[in-house]
């Protein structure tokens, strides 16, 4: 007899609580019926579809039932719950750079003939050519007007290259014609090398200032030339 056929002989003589003489187990023939005990022992999960298995340990009248039982196929895939509550707001990220707002530039469009005259109204540096632009204007010609106050940034450039003038004239940057500190240079003129007027600055700018680039000469007469000038503002603030 199997070890399982032998556990189910002494768990019913047991039951009926008699001298399992006549029975077809194996049991010492001083066993007092009254005193026999039967207790599980260990219980093992067997693998997936193998056979289930029992043991008897033990010395009379107390034995000890060890259970093997197979595991069972996995289950179907329940339904999906109902969706959980609104998680706790996270905290606030960084604070990511402000857009621009106002922007503008102007190019020169050639090389501008100037005949200086001395003492003679600021010459007004020739910038013909518009770039991409946002709440500027281009009006009146050769200036950008800003439409917004704020701060911006301020890029200008220009050469100079004299034909026969010498002397002295002054560049400057001028907000409705007064000329922005910082901007301000006087360049002293030479028949032989072309003189740089390039700079950027920082400057607060009401709103409808007009930004352009203004000469002056001390020479009383003379012909000089600009090239590569350039103009640009970019709201920062």
């Amino acid at each position: 007899m199997n070890n399982v056929e032998r556990a189910r002989c002494i768990i019913a003589n047991f039951n009926k609580n008699y001298r399992p003489t006549g029975c077809c187990c194996i049991a010492q023939t001083n066993v007092v019926p009254g005193n026999m005990t039967l207790q599980i022992g260990t219980v093992t999960t067997g693998a997936p579809g193998s056979a289930a298995a029992a043991s008897i340990t033990g010395v009379a009248p107390n034995y000890i039932l060890n259970l093997t039982i197979p595991q069972g196929p996995t289950g179907p895939t329940g339904p999906i719950g109902p969706t959980g509550p609104t998680g706790p707001e996270g905290i606030t990220g960084p604070t990511g750079p402000e857009a621009v707002t106002a922007y503008g530039g102007l190019l020169a469009t050639g090389t501008q003939a100037i005949a200086l005259t001395q003492d003679a109204s600021p010459y007004t540096i020739e910038l013909g050519t518009t770039l991409p632009s946002a709440n500027v204007n281009y009006t009146p010609e050769n200036s950008i007007t800003v439409l917004e106050a704020g701060t911006y940034e301020i890029t200008y450039n220009a050469t100079v290259s004299t034909g026969d003038a010498t002397g002295q004239i002054t560049l400057a940057v001028n907000d409705n014609g007064q000329a922005i500190g910082g901007t301000t240079r006087m360049l002293t003129l030479s028949q032989t090398d072309p003189v740089n007027y390039n700079g950027t600055i920082i400057a607060e700018l009401n709103e409808d200032a007009v930004i352009d680039i203004l000469l002056t000469t001390t020479v009383n007469t003379g012909n000089l030339s600009i090239n590569n000038g350039s103009l640009s503002v970019i709201k920062i603030s």
